[in-house]
């Protein structure tokens, strides 16, 4: 239960914030919203909001069983006359609309707002929570249909450009704005030199191996320099530059002196000695940060955690990159075993990474997803504005879904296998 709970509502957050972007971006250059939804159908709540005004004229059908009426829901085929949405067809019954010899114009739906001889003031922005709670999304005007009223394919191709990366925009914003969030909050800081480096794991062969250092020993000393924080370790390593190193530690109560020669890891780019490491009787203060500041700390934060993220990028490239992704039952696993093991916090940090993560990905050049739709906008804006044709467009973009889903098949058998083998997904 905490699994799912805290995976759905990681995923929710996420995307959500991803569509959300689109979302601003689309209604900002004046493309119709017609419907944001969280999860997916079928739906089982839905609310209209807005007053889009429509106008009514002498050519105007209307199929209804009873006379229009404020409060009504009602279906519409809308044109596009002197910049203004203008009905041809009004119905209670959709199935009207698809029986209409006139197939031109945008098909909507929303609350009768008010009415009178020559327009109706329409609520047909719906917001809805369906079924499935794996995500969300923005449903556009003409998303590949030009001749749709306020379609969004009609709009310039760099207006088209931003709507598109917007979503991946915002999930690089969020992590930012939850940083600074935190660092507003009164939270627990550790006092500097006030804690204790304990040992929790000795790589075989490594340097520390071979100068007798074991697992579960403090380090107090190296050098004769005090060792308080991983920073002041990695400091005096840094700075012995490979000599041998005096490292006195506290093992079962007694002090023990130990010579450790450190070797240099191209991938950290720095001398290491073959440990795993955690901080143990730390201190704390309670501290919250003015606003100037905390902003200052979410876009370090942030900026830190993509220097990491890209570390390990490359390093999976470099190394095993089929056992370094996972997929969505993994990300279900991680979830859990970080709600369990780290909390509300750990889960908030974990949806920071994959809110990153989703920018990252939803941004290559990919059919299918906002990276691959922006590569055809960019071809359109290098071909003098010529678009390519919607059936070639929505055959790359269905090779895409295809290789996606396979993808995500295989990832996530992976993904499976570990939990029958009964391996966690956060090592150890």
């Amino acid at each position: 239960m905490i699994t799912l709970v805290s995976f759905i509502g990681v995923l929710l957050v996420v995307v959500l914030v991803h569509e959300f972007g689109h979302l601003f971006t689309a209604r900002w250059f004046g493309v119709k919203a017609l419907e944001f939804g969280v999860g997916y159908p079928p739906r089982i709540f839905k609310v209209y909001t807005g007053k889009t005004q429509i106008a009514l004229s002498a050519s105007t059908i209307y199929s209804m069983e009873t006379p229009i009426h404020e409060g009504q829901i009602i279906h519409i085929r809308s044109i596009w006359i002197n910049n203004k949405l203008n009905a041809s067809h009004l119905t209670d019954d959709p199935v009207n609309l698809h029986d209409d010899q006139n197939t031109s114009g945008l098909i909507h739906h929303g609350k009768i707002v008010s009415i009178s001889e020559q327009e109706l003031i329409v609520a047909d922005m719906m917001y809805s929570i369906n079924l499935f709670p794996l995500g969300g999304f923005v449903r556009l005007s003409g998303e590949t249909d030009a001749s749709l009223p306020m379609s969004l394919a009609s709009k310039p191709p760099w207006q088209r450009a931003i709507i598109l990366i917007s979503g991946a925009l915002m999930n690089l914003i969020y992590p930012i704005l939850v940083f600074t969030i935190l660092s507003m909050v009164p939270h627990n800081v550790p006092i500097e030199n006030s804690g204790q480096i304990q040992i929790v794991e000795v790589i075989p062969g490594s340097p520390a191996d071979q100068g007798g250092v074991a697992a579960q020993d403090k380090i107090l000393f190296v050098n004769e320099a005090p060792i308080n924080s991983p920073s002041s370790l990695k400091d005096v390593l840094n700075l012995n530059q490979g000599q041998s190193s005096k490292w006195t530690v506290e093992r079962s109560q007694k002090r023990i002196d130990l010579e450790v020669i450190p070797q240099y890891d191209n991938s950290y780019e720095q001398w290491v000695s073959g440990i795993r490491i955690t901080t143990v009787n730390q201190q704390y203060t309670r501290k919250s940060n003015p606003p100037w500041v905390a902003v200052y700390d979410g876009f370090a934060e942030t900026i830190k955690l993509l220097n990491a993220l890209q570390y390990e990028v490359r390093n999976m490239v470099t190394q095993d990159v089929q056992n370094q992704i996972t997929g969505p039952v993994g990300i279900a696993q991680i979830t859990g075993e970080v709600a369990k093991q780290a909390g509300f916090q750990g889960v908030v940090i974990l949806s920071i990474i994959i809110s990153i993560n989703l920018a990252i990905l939803n941004i290559l050049p990919i059919p299918m997803l906002d990276g691959g739709r922006l590569l055809f906008v960019m071809i359109e804006m290098v071909r003098g504005g010529k678009q390519l044709s919607r059936q070639r467009e929505n055959f790359f973009h269905a090779m895409g879904f295809v290789f996606l889903i396979t993808l995500i098949i295989i990832v996530t058998m992976k993904d499976i296998q570990k939990i029958l083998l009964g391996e966690s997904f956060l090592g150890g």
